[in-house]
C-alpha cells in the first residue's frame, strides 16, 4: 500500500512540474512582450523587460514549493527554458541555459530556507531572497554569452532591477499564491504543503487575504489570452511580411519577390544583452520594400513589428533613404537588420511593417 502511494505521490510532483513549467514556458513571451510595451509606453529603451522578469522566475518558486524535494526547482527551470525554446524564443539554445541556471539557484535558496513545512517569516525572506537571486541571474548569463561591452553601472542597474523583480514577483508572489492554493484547498491533494498563514473558513475571507495572488493569476490569465488573440502571430509564416498602413498599395513582401534588388551591408549588433561582431547582411533595404507599397503623403512613421509583437519604430522619411536598414533572411524567419540603430532595434522574426 505504501508503495503504490509513494508511486501516486511521484506521478503526481511529475505532473505537477510538467503543467506548471509548460505554463510558465509559454507565458515567457506574453511576460517580454509585456516588458517591451512597458519601455515603449515610457519612452526608455530598456528597465521594464528586467522589472517583470520576475515573472519567469514565479513559476520555478511556485514549483519548489509545492514540491518540497532537493531538483525539483532544477527540473522545472530545464523543462520551462525548454518550452520557451520551441514556442520562438529570440533568444535560441540560451534560454535553455538561464532558465536552467534560474532552477539551481531557487533549489539552492530552498535548501537554505528549509522546508515550506516549517516556514516562518526568517526562512520565507530566504526564499524570497532566493527568488530575486534566481531573477539577477539572467542578466549575469547573458552577459557571460553575449557581452556587449556595457559600462558596469549599467550592467549593475539592470541586475539590481531584475533582483527586485524577482524578490516581490518570484519570491512574494509565490509564497502569496502558495496560500492561496492552500485555502482552497487544491494543495493537500498534490502535495503536503502547510503554509505559514491559517485556513481561511469563508470564501470572502480567502479572496481577500489572498488578493494579490487573485490578481496576479486575473492578470497573467487575461493578459496572455488577449496577447495570444490579438498580438502575438505564431503561426504566421516566417518568411514572408505584410506591408500594410498609410499606403496605396498594401501587399505581402517575400523576398523572392525581389530577386536582383538585394544589397550587401557591414554591420555590428550591440544591444544591452547580444553583441554580435561585425558582420556581412544581404537582403532587401526597406526603402526598396516600401517604396513598392506607395506610403501616401499624410504618413510619417514606420513600425517594424516581430512574431512575438515586439515593435520598434522609425521615422518613415528617414527610413526610405537609409541605405543600411534591411530585411533578410535568417534560420527562424525574416530579420530587420537596422545598421545605425541601437541593437534593441534589430527584429528577428518580422511579420508585419506598417506605414502610419
Amino acid at each position: 500500500m505504501s508503495i503504490n502511494r509513494d508511486a501516486a505521490s511521484n506521478t503526481r510532483e511529475i505532473v505537477t512540474i510538467a503543467v506548471l513549467s509548460s505554463l510558465g514556458g509559454a507565458l515567457s513571451t506574453f511576460v517580454g512582450y509585456l516588458g517591451n510595451l512597458i519601455n515603449m509606453a515610457l519612452g526608455v529603451p530598456f528597465g521594464a523587460g528586467q522589472f517583470m522578469a520576475g515573472l519567469h522566475v514565479f513559476w520555478i518558486v511556485l514549483i519548489r514549493l509545492l514540491i518540497p524535494k532537493n531538483g525539483a526547482g532544477t527540473a522545472a527551470g530545464l523543462l520551462k527554458g525548454v518550452v520557451e525554446l520551441f514556442t520562438g524564443s529570440t533568444h535560441g539554445i540560451v534560454i535553455v541555459l538561464v532558465s536552467l541556471v534560474q532552477g539551481v539557484i531557487v533549489d539552492g535558496g530552498a535548501a537554505l530556507g528549509g522546508s515550506p513545512s516549517r516556514a516562518g517569516p526568517g526562512s520565507k525572506m530566504v526564499w524570497w531572497l532566493a527568488g530575486g537571486l534566481s531573477t539577477a541571474s539572467n542578466v549575469l548569463v547573458f552577459q557571460a554569452i553575449y557581452f556587449a561591452g556595457a559600462p558596469f553601472y549599467y550592467i549593475m542597474l539592470i541586475v539590481v532591477l531584475a533582483f527586485c523583480s524577482g524578490f516581490i514577483f518570484a519570491g512574494y508572489f509565490a509564497w502569496q499564491a502558495l496560500d492561496f492554493l492552500y485555502d482552497t484547498g487544491l494543495v493537500l491533494s498534490t502535495a503536503q504543503v502547510q503554509p505559514s498563514l491559517p485556513r481561511a473558513r469563508t470564501k470572502r475571507t480567502v479572496l481577500y487575504r489572498n488578493l494579490p495572488a487573485v490578481a496576479l493569476f486575473l492578470f497573467l490569465g487575461l493578459g496572455s489570452t488577449i496577447y495570444v488573440v490579438a498580438v502575438a502571430e505564431p503561426f504566421s509564416d516566417p518568411y514572408s511580411c505584410e506591408v500594410f498602413g498609410y499606403v496605396d498599395n498594401p501587399y505581402v513582401f517575400v523576398p523572392s519577390a525581389f530577386t536582383g534588388q538585394e544589397v550587401i551591408i557591414e554591420a555590428e549588433l550591440i544591444g544591452a544583452y547580444v553583441h554580435l561582431p561585425r558582420a556581412n547582411y544581404t537582403g532587401i533595404l526597406v526603402s526598396t520594400i516600401l517604396m513598392k507599397s506607395n506610403p501616401r503623403p499624410e504618413a510619417s512613421m514606420l513600425s517594424v513589428i516581430g512574431r512575438d509583437g515586439y515593435t520598434v519604430l522609425f521615422d518613415l522619411q528617414a527610413a526610405l533613404i537609409d541605405t543600411r536598414l534591411l530585411l533578410t533572411e535568417a534560420d527562424e524567419g525574416l530579420w530587420l537588420i537596422a545598421g545605425d540603430y541601437d541593437g534593441s532595434m534589430w527584429v528577428r522574426q518580422v511579420t508585419a511593417v506598417r506605414v502610419f
